[in-house]
């Protein structure tokens, strides 16, 4: 196989992927972007770490501002997270899932967690280690990848 078909072999592949994630509904009860946003902020309080803003979490889920604030007001408005303001720094708003948000957010995790146990009984225990660090290790590439070329420009 060539360089060339091989890059295709990898792009179609990582196409395909991306979309029977992005695109299928983990869970009926938010969208993805919804789930990964109570993601960080379970997360983020279930390892004691300081709270979010919306730059930080636009920044690391690498969503546009405009689409976050459309997610956050919908969380908010369905009673799933909380804004406050910092104490802090008062220009800072924090956000934070509320005690309906948590016990949503674990049951969607539950729902979530289907996918993988599915992916581990077609592909076997072993397979499916292999596959998550090579997961692990490709996501790290692109972003040094990206992060080079972010840096030549």
């Amino acid at each position: 196989m060539t360089d060339e078909n091989l890059c295709e072999e990898l792009l179609n592949g990582w196409l395909a992927m991306s979309l029977a994630i992005s695109n299928e509904r983990l869970v009926s009860a938010m969208t993805y972007n919804e789930s990964m946003v109570c993601h960080m902020l379970y997360r983020q309080d279930r390892e004691d770490l300081p709270p979010m803003n919306a730059t930080e979490l636009c920044r690391k889920l690498q969503i546009q501002k405009p689409q976050m604030n459309v997610i956050l007001n919908r969380l908010e408005k369905n009673g799933l997270i909380e804004r406050t303001r910092s104490i802090v720094d008062k220009r800072n708003v924090e956000l934070r899932l509320t005690e309906s948000g948590v016990s949503q957010y674990v049951e969607a995790h539950r729902e979530i967690l289907r996918f993988p146990a599915a992916l581990i009984g077609r592909l076997g225990k072993e397979k499916a280690a292999d596959f998550a660090a090579m997961m692990q290790e490709v996501a790290l590439c692109f972003h040094d990848i990206m992060k080079q070329g972010s840096e030549k420009r």
